[in-house]
């Protein structure tokens, strides 16, 4: 499984098949290509260098289907957060 932290460091889940999921398997988002949508299919953001979540502002009206919100992922264990990144213009960070 790929683990997944934010720009700003804070360890977020990890991917399981087309989905990005919570430590407490709770699914956060699905992924089409880079791009990344929560369950009503609005943009959350999408992966950026080194496989780091992160905003693009431009990007906060892209939609994609919705998907079920009785998809659930399995449980895994907490990692610790890492180093950030600095933040780039037009851009935020990656969150929940």
């Amino acid at each position: 499984m790929l683990k997944y932290w934010n720009w700003g460091g804070r360890y977020i889940g990890v991917r399981q098949k087309d989905y990005l999921v919570g430590c407490d398997g709770t699914v956060l988002g699905k992924f089409y290509g880079k791009e990344l949508y929560d369950r009503h299919g609005h943009y959350i953001g999408e992966l950026g260098r080194n496989d780091r979540l992160i905003k693009n502002r431009t990007k906060v009206n892209f939609y994609r289907p919705e998907f079920s919100s009785y998809i659930k992922g399995t449980v895994t264990a907490p990692i610790n957060d890492i180093a950030p990144y600095p933040i780039i213009p037009g851009f935020e960070d990656f969150s929940i």
